[in-house]
């Protein structure tokens, strides 16, 4: 299981409390952009060398879009941001 998502563009690496994360995340110097992100959920052993994630990574764009679109959904407290709020009822109203 690893950390809470919420709120994961513009935030440090390693930065979530109570998380025990690898040293090599915790002094990676990464601050979460969409960019770095989607090299990360591709590989993250090539992006974060001794990570302890244990995932396969995502390889498929269009899954990436998604997880990113759903990610920026949320603050860091978990709630739906107000941004994405207005989206969906632009889209609903043009539906």
């Amino acid at each position: 299981m690893g950390p809470v998502l919420n709120g994961q563009f513009g935030r440090k690496a390693g930065t979530i409390e109570g998380y025990a994360y690898s040293p090599a995340n915790k002094n990676s110097g990464i601050t979460w952009d969409e960019a770095t992100f989607r090299e990360y959920i591709k590989d993250s052993k090539a992006k974060v060398p001794g990570t302890k994630m244990i995932f396969p990574g995502l390889k498929d764009e269009k899954r990436i879009d998604d997880l990113i679109a759903f990610l920026k959904q949320f603050d860091t407290a978990g709630n739906k941001t107000a941004a994405m709020t207005i989206y969906r009822r632009k889209v609903a109203a043009a539906q």
